[in-house]
């Protein structure tokens, strides 16, 4: 399929007009290499910037960076080059890949920088097949994005409507050098065996295959967006307290209908930026929010917990902080910050929450002792979690006011 050359230089219209810099993600390769010849050719006011990353992961990887070097220098452009030094044999190696190398572009660039990929149209086609096939919901089923936001710049894809079959044409036309990534061919990357497989006899079978899937991946594109439409209002609707978004209401989630609570739940964790669950957890998930108010039922994610208490569903990030003190004071201070957890209390805050006139009274703040310490205010603390309704995972975090030696209160304020 033959795309004309004055349409290939349009693909790079999208690039928003304030942009003051370009920044092409550049392996080497015969789809970037004609990224690389389009901004090199076309008049336009901005910067170009080429950024190599070497993953560090195959004997040819500096031969690759040495191949980009030369490239840009060819044409007078500027180039940038990273080493990530990834471990070969570790397990999911293209998505680590991936991700080190997104988060690296991530935290270097600017609000000014238009990051650009050469993922073509062959790349969605695979894309969409391996998600596909990995059981993806909705989301997955999107392929790849045209455009997104990455940290305080805007990632762009060109060429995402444009098949393999033009990039070669014109690569060829143009007489371009790229350089042909040896790891390309291993059918050990599930990208690979598809490509080489697969993907021909589609082609064979079925010759508009590629605009076939990316019609779909357009329907789904718009049918995400309806559901992410439809998860908002239900959240929205599922907080009681809309200063507690990490937790929903079970008796209103459990008037939804079964796909709408999955729907929910799902943008939630889309919300916190949390991975989804998998399909036999989410169900399982649905199924717990039936259990007793006492049972308080446990599903891990991804770096998160599910957890119900009070009758409510919690969102539980893993990753409590280290060590805390059992107790602080406040000699005669003002203020107490607590780094460990980002708490700023000041005394006068503390006396008009216990609406105490403050007569130079000793001010602790102390957290919950080890399990097995004894502790002589056990049954007052108690009843003030009991009142508060702090869950049971929150108690060690949640400070409890003594006022000269005697428990009075617990702070609340400022932590959930």
């Amino acid at each position: 399929m033959s795309i004309p050359a004055t349409q290939l230089e349009s693909c790079l219209d999208c690039i928003p007009k304030d942009i003051d810099r370009v920044v092409l993600a550049y392996s080497g390769g015969l789809d970037s290499s004609v990224l690389l010849h389009l901004l090199a050719s076309g008049s336009h006011k901005y910067q170009v910037l080429v950024w190599h990353v070497n993953h560090g992961l195959q004997a040819m990887a500096q031969e690759m960076e040495t191949f980009c070097r030369t490239r840009a220098n060819q044409y007078n452009l500027t180039i940038k080059t990273s080493h990530l030094n990834l471990d070969s044999k570790a397990s999911n190696l293209e998505s680590k890949a991936r991700q080190a190398r997104y988060a690296l572009f991530e935290q270097w660039l600017t609000k000014n920088d238009c990051l650009l990929t050469a993922h073509h149209a062959d790349d969605q086609a695979e894309t969409f097949l391996l998600n596909a096939l990995r059981g993806s919901g909705s989301a997955g089923l999107r392929g790849i994005a045209k455009s997104r936001p990455i940290g305080q710049s805007i990632l762009l894809r060109p060429l995402l409507e444009v098949p393999g079959e033009a990039l070669s044409s014109y690569a060829s036309v143009h007489r371009l050098q790229w350089f042909d990534d040896p790891s390309n061919v291993s059918d050990r990357f599930n990208r690979n065996y598809l490509r080489h497989h697969v993907m021909p006899l589609l082609k064979e079978r079925w010759p508009g295959y590629l605009e076939s899937i990316r019609s779909v991946v357009s329907i789904q594109v718009e049918t995400q967006h309806a559901l992410d439409e439809l998860g908002a209002q239900d959240l929205q609707n599922l907080q009681r307290n809309p200063g507690r978004p990490d937790c929903l209401s079970i008796v209103d989630l459990g008037e939804l209908s079964r796909s709408r609570q999955k729907n929910v739940i799902r943008y939630w964790l889309k919300h916190f930026d949390h991975a989804s669950l998998p399909q036999s957890r989410l169900n399982q998930l649905i199924e717990q929010l039936k259990t007793r108010n006492d049972a308080m039922p446990m599903i891990t994610g991804s770096g998160y917990d599910f957890r119900i208490y009070d009758r409510c569903l919690f969102l539980v990030p893993h990753g409590d902080p280290e060590s805390l003190e059992e107790s602080y004071d406040f000699n005669n201070q003002q203020l107490l910050k607590i780094e460990t957890i980002g708490l700023q209390i000041e005394r006068q805050s503390i006396m008009q929450r216990l609406k105490r006139k403050d007569s130079g009274q000793l001010i602790k703040l102390k957290f919950r002792r080890r399990a097995g310490t004894a502790n002589p205010a056990s049954h007052r603390l108690k009843r003030l979690f009991q009142k508060y309704k702090i869950p049971p995972w929150k108690r060690a975090l949640t400070p409890q006011i003594f006022l000269d030696g005697e428990l009075v209160d617990l702070w609340t304020r400022d932590l959930f």
